[in-house]
């Protein structure tokens, strides 16, 4: 019975073989076939594994990345403001993330709040590493090219590359030839080695990576001209550039999810290098916060009167990041507090250099001033830092009235009530306001530059008639010598503008003035706004050959803006647009130049040159509005060429 079943089952084991073999005989025709059809899915990459997670959901850090990018954007151009705002709001959603707290801390640097930037680092976040984080390279990549290239144009176009799913089988019709992904070795992929190209050209690239866990990552990226990213099908980096390639030119944060992740990119080439060079850095590199630490011990020891301690602090934070104006003047304090004299000045003047309105820099200054016998400089410094206070430091306010006491000078005991007057009225604190302006004019009033600031203060609090008054009174003081020698231009031209509004009938008084301004100025952009406003120009054309020569000379935004706005209103837009590309390329920043020219571009049908413009202004938060009506006009009359 035994023997039976095993020769029984050794017979259909030969049968099942023999079937098996004639199915494979009959179908491997057709499984050849599905095996040459069937694209090659492209390797999955390198792995990495993000040290920075999140607490929320995916969608949540997908909203983000591009705020944090445009922040960062803005960080590295020297903007504080609109980048402090985004990484806030982005360090109350993720408390524990150090990309906000990392830019957070160092805008808070930069503007000189140590203690708010030592907070923000917080106490769990470890030093800065003495090696460098390495990056981790894509080696795995695919490549097509070239697409028929047209400027910016063609790098804004959607191609079938961007719009269809990624495979090897695909086929396209290229700049002159089919084009075919090939595969290509990274990081540094080079469109012409690979695929024998040469001349312009867009090309793409596509690989795969894996991570072990959802995280934060930045990528590293440098390209020959423009580049585009796409991190799983959503574009995280767009940059329309001519440049010669270089490691990490584009840093862009991403958020990568756990397992297979794609990148594809889009370049574009002007002839010279086809190439780019991307890198992940799974490992975000942070602050340290050794520096800070050092810096506030320096200024806990100066508080407690133990200036060696204090000394030697503030110069290991002076070695660990040179330059920052806070340990500079806690450096200048200690030499002051220790009589010497000298290397305090050194000290502060270099902290001054960097940051002018820093009050205690000031006040170092002032007493260092005071004991060098320099009165004079002690008084502006001292008058300085209380003004940077915010009018609020009354140390500052007893060393200026003190010291005057001592030397017996008045006249600055008027003008440190006249400053105590002013800081009482932005308070909004009238009476007290009102007895310290009483206490200060007897003080002021015998002198040229009392009058002066009386007027100014009246100015200040929309008193033109006063400020008048006071302004006239100060210049019967002095000749015209003194007035050139004594007077800004500013002050004048507001007592011009005081004039005309409360004696307008008083034209000689104001050209009598402006001939002041002349004297003390010639060049000054306001002076020119004046006379536009005393003596208009007749006639259609605003075009003025001696403001012309002006501009080239000294360059200003308003008079770049008073210029173009007359010129605007004459309808001379042509030489109003030129006017405004001189000034843009003369190094003036100014949004309203850039809008009065797309504007002027517009008006006299240069269509693609307002555009660009228009769309230029779309980054601006004022004036997104202004460049979309803009943008919306000429979608409605723009036709193109045949």
């Amino acid at each position: 019975m035994r023997s039976g079943s095993i020769c029984s089952n050794t017979l259909n084991c030969l049968c099942l073989l023999t079937l098996a073999f004639v199915l494979q005989v009959f179908q491997a025709p057709s499984l050849r076939a599905q095996a040459t059809a069937r694209p090659i899915s492209p390797p999955a990459g390198v792995i990495i594994n993000p040290k920075v997670g999140g607490t929320g959901k995916e969608s949540k850090y997908l909203e983000w990345a591009p705020k944090i990018n445009a922040a960062f954007s803005d960080f590295k151009r020297g903007r504080k403001t609109a980048p402090a705002k985004v990484f806030t709001e982005f360090l109350r959603t993720e408390k524990k993330n150090p990309i906000p707290r990392k830019f957070l801390s160092e805008i808070l640097v930069q503007q000189g709040n140590l203690e708010e930037a030592r907070s923000v680092l917080g106490s769990t976040l470890r030093a800065k590493r003495d090696d460098e984080i390495e990056p981790v390279p894509l080696t795995d990549w695919y490549v097509l090219a070239p697409f028929k290239y047209d400027g910016k144009k063609s790098f804004d176009a959607e191609l079938k590359p961007e719009k269809e799913a990624f495979s090897t089988a695909a086929k396209y019709t290229g700049d002159g030839r089919v084009c075919r992904w090939k595969k290509a070795k990274g990081p540094r992929v080079d469109f012409r080695q690979v695929l024998e190209i040469e001349g312009a050209g867009i090309g793409y690239g596509y690989c795969q990576f894996l991570s072990r866990k959802a995280g934060w990552v930045r990528f590293g990226i440098g390209s020959g001209d423009g580049i585009k990213l796409w991190l799983n099908g959503e574009l995280i980096h767009s940059n329309f550039t001519r440049r010669d390639i270089g490691e990490d030119q584009d840093e862009v944060y991403a958020w990568v999810k756990r397992g297979r992740n794609t990148l594809r990119v889009k370049e574009s080439s002007t002839g010279d290098e086809f190439r780019f060079y991307i890198q992940i850095y799974d490992e975000l590199d942070l602050p340290s916060s050794k520096f800070l630490d050092r810096a506030l011990a320096g200024y806990k020891a100066l508080d407690r009167v133990r200036y060696d301690d204090a000394f030697e602090s503030f110069m290991e934070a002076e070695a660990l990041r040179p330059g920052v104006p806070e340990v500079a003047v806690g450096i200048a304090e200690t030499m002051l507090r220790q009589d010497n004299l000298v290397a305090a000045r050194g000290w502060v003047n270099r902290a001054l250099l960097e940051r002018a309105n820093s009050a205690r820099g000031l006040m170092v200054y002032g007493e260092t001033m005071l004991r060098l016998r320099q009165t004079l400089k002690a008084f502006d410094a001292f008058r300085a830092a209380y003004r940077a206070s915010g009018y609020s430091d009354e140390k500052a306010f007893l060393l200026w009235t003190e010291s005057a006491n001592k030397v017996r000078w008045t006249l600055q005991n008027g003008l440190a009530l006249l400053d105590k007057a002013r800081g009482l009225r932005k308070a909004k604190n009238k009476t007290e306001a009102a007895a310290a302006l009483a206490s200060a004019k007897p003080l002021l009033e015998p002198t040229f530059v009392g009058l002066a600031d009386l007027s100014v203060y009246h100015r200040e609090g929309g008193d033109r008639k006063q400020a008048a008054t006071y302004g006239t009174r100060a210049l019967g003081k002095l000749s015209p010598q003194q007035i050139a020698l004594n007077c800004s231009a500013e002050w004048l031209l507001n007592l011009v503008k005081d004039l005309r509004q409360t004696r307008p009938q008083d034209q000689a008084s104001r050209e009598r003035i402006l001939q002041l301004v002349q004297q003390v100025d010639p060049t000054r952009s306001d002076l020119i706004r004046e006379l536009l406003a005393v003596k208009p120009a007749a006639g259609k054309s605003a075009v003025s050959k001696k403001i012309e020569a002006l501009l080239k000379k000294r360059p200003e935004s308003a008079l770049y803006k008073e210029y173009t706005s007359r010129l605007y209103s004459a309808r001379d837009y042509e030489r109003c647009a030129e006017i405004c590309r001189e000034g843009l390329a003369a190094g003036i920043v100014s949004r309203t130049l850039r809008l009065r020219q797309a504007n002027s571009l517009l008006k006299v049908k240069r269509y693609e040159e307002a555009e660009e413009l228009f769309k230029g202004l779309l980054d601006e938060k004022d004036y997104v509005k202004r460049a979309n009506e803009g943008l919306a006009k000429i979608a409605r009359m723009f036709k193109p060429a045949d």
